[in-house]
């Protein structure tokens, strides 16, 4: 991969960006890139797997697999490059992997290993600012979310459930749940929850199967 190739394609994600071509060329130069492939199918980072590196989407669409700590529901969503795979795990009282990352479309993966992301928060100062930046505002959404106001309405309550749980608040989602374990999450009875289910659906902003709730856009039922 040419250098102003791979400078280009650091500069998509927050951790480098503002950093300058001078910076940018100590990087490639002095920092042990991994370059890696996946085809269609194959698990790029698994759920529990050691974070002991940093992963980035530089091509490609994936699927990122989220399963409740319970086992009793999961989410699946679309994502696409660019991507930085839980920069937060890498750190923390529990590094690893909370979700299943696996390839969509051939893709494309830059890794760079922990002790490698040590050298280069010690050296840029703008890394360090970065990555402070991008931890904090996670931690400030979780908050803000945390203490959003419970809807009254089982509908709200719902689409509320579905932004929760999911990465992003836009874009395809596929939940494997059943009726009941959503209405138990809910603390509703389950015939509610069908019918205000089947209203979304012949509004046309989710398709109901069994077992599986299919959202084409999550950003209309948010609308």
């Amino acid at each position: 991969m040419a250098d102003f190739h791979l400078y280009d394609k650091l500069l998509q994600f927050t951790l480098f960006q503002g950093m300058s071509k001078g910076d940018l060329e100590l990087i490639v130069a002095h920092t042990q890139l991994g370059f890696h492939k996946y085809a269609p199918g194959e698990t790029i980072a698994a759920d529990g797997d050691a974070c002991n590196q940093l992963l980035f989407l530089t091509d490609g669409h994936i699927h990122i697999r989220t399963t409740s700590s319970n086992h009793a529901f999961t989410i699946t969503e679309v994502g696409h490059s660019p991507e930085m795979f839980q920069a937060e795990s890498i750190f923390g009282l529990s590094q690893r992997f909370t979700h299943t990352y696996q390839a969509l479309t051939p893709c494309s993966v830059l890794s760079i290993s922990k002790d490698e992301v040590y050298r280069i928060f010690e050296t840029f100062t703008i890394f360090r600012i970065n990555l402070v930046n991008l931890l904090s505002t996670r931690l400030q959404k979780q908050h803000t979310r945390t203490w959003r106001k419970t809807s009254s309405t089982l509908r709200q309550q719902i689409i509320n459930f579905f932004e929760s749980h999911c990465l992003y608040p836009a874009g395809e989602k596929h939940l494997k749940i059943k009726m009941q374990q959503l209405a138990d999450e809910l603390g509703a009875k389950r015939l509610y929850v069908s019918q205000t289910l089947n209203t979304l659906q012949d509004e046309g902003l989710l398709t109901l199967s069994r077992g599986a709730i299919h959202i084409q856009a999550l950003e209309r039922l948010l609308m």
